[in-house]
């Protein structure tokens, strides 16, 4: 690839980011909904009053847990974690700018002031790393062979043509945790791929140990997805001479350590236990105490419905992802390319079956399957390869006419 090359991909990259981005933040929600306002709230408490609980919120959310008589946010911590710097920021411009001002209304709503928090928040996490796993989605798919034209689709597919739209408009982990997830497989992909420096290569794979941490801290049930894309690298990185493949594997497993502290910290803190959850001490809604937090056997009458429900189905709201099975079928005759694939099919797996057996399968009153959400990314880069195949064919059949 030459510098002129080069440079046209690096613009196109900016320009998809820049797109993306703008697109998310100007078509924020503007959301009374109990899951980000209770992320939200804990955010609010750690900066205001220095405090893990969210007793003061307890009338705008019944997304809680319950515990030695304080009310917590029952949600993994990783998404409050990520937005402190623009909370912090958020309530300093308020301070400044707004002599007294409330979080709750008199009829038990949150005012716009809380509003205003949530959306800054939402524009830092959801939507920046939303449009960011859209240019890893279009660099990395231009690395496997789909070409500018490609990888351009595919990215804009993910961003613009699936649920992720919606859901990086809003405070909610699962664009985030998938968006945390896929820029680790990328990271493991580009170390698979070519030969770097020592130092890149240790920052590298730190670098995919935390990503893949992270996802999880923001959300738990990332937990096997992050498994399944460490288990491809690991069994890639394998045929690496022995120091190399140690050295890295040192640095991803400290991301994972460093990473992983700040849940553990925050469970001990708040339940004197490293290892729990919120939702073990749910104080609304009880079904979480029933299978393993909520979540029983798979159905496939769940299942059918996820995928093409007029209401839930994910095929319902982006039709573009009929193609996938054939996209990932032509993925599979690339050489090279078996083991990326099988990740692919096995995350999409993990999401849908454990989807389908989780009690609250329908994800409450919103549009779709905001369950699947992490998945979106994984699936659109099949499709970046099969649009890529398919220009190819249009070009030999115009040109031959």
């Amino acid at each position: 690839m030459n510098i002129e090359q080069k440079k046209i991909q690096k613009r196109i990259s900016l320009v998809i980011f820049f797109l993306l981005f703008i697109s998310y933040s100007h078509f924020l929600q503007d959301t009374n909904n109990w899951n980000p306002v209770t992320r939200v709230a804990l955010g609010i408490s750690m900066i205001e009053d220095g405090s893990l609980n969210i007793n003061k919120f307890r009338p705008i959310t019944k997304d809680m847990a319950y515990y030695e008589k304080n009310y917590y946010s029952d949600k993994a911590p990783g998404m409050t974690f990520s937005a402190l710097p623009a909370i912090a920021l958020s309530i300093l411009y308020l301070d400044s700018k707004v002599q007294d001002y409330k979080w709750i209304t008199n009829q038990r709503k949150v005012t716009n002031y809380f509003v205003f928090v949530m959306q800054i928040a939402t524009i830092f996490t959801s939507a920046l790393l939303t449009a960011l796993a859209a240019v890893a989605l279009y660099l990395v798919a231009i690395r496997l062979g789909a070409g500018v034209e490609g990888a351009v689709f595919g990215a804009l597919a993910f961003g613009l043509a699936t649920p992720a739209w919606g859901w990086a408009t809003v405070f909610f982990g699962h664009v985030s945790a998938g968006s945390y997830l896929f820029l680790g497989l990328v990271i493991i992909i580009y170390l698979l791929k070519s030969h770097r420096s020592k130092g890149i290569e240790i920052a590298a794979g730190f670098c995919a140990g935390a990503l893949l941490t992270w996802a999880v801290v923001i959300e738990y049930t990332s937990a096997p997805a992050s498994a399944i894309i460490a288990i491809y690298g690991l069994a890639c990185a394998w045929k690496w001479e022995r120091a190399r493949f140690l050295k890295v594997l040192c640095a991803a497993v400290s991301g994972y350590v460093i990473f992983i502290l700040p849940l553990l910290i925050y469970n001990y803190m708040v339940y004197d236990d490293l290892f729990t959850s919120g939702y073990r001490f749910h104080s609304t809604f009880a079904e979480t105490k029933v299978g393993f937090y909520g979540i029983k056997s798979p159905k496939l009458p769940v299942i059918v419905r996820l995928l093409f429900g007029m209401k839930r189905g994910i095929i319902w709201l982006s039709p573009l992802l009929l193609f996938v099975p054939y996209a990932i079928y032509r993925q599979w005759k690339i050489p090279g390319q078996r083991g990326l694939v099988i990740t692919i099919i096995l995350i999409a797996m993990y999401y849908f079956l454990w989807n389908s057996g989780y009690i609250y399968w329908t994800g409450g009153s919103t549009t779709g399957p905001r369950f699947l959400t992490p998945v979106l990314p994984f699936l659109c880069l099949p499709l970046a390869i099969l649009w890529a195949k398919a220009g190819n064919y249009l070009k030999v059949c115009f040109s031959s006419s």
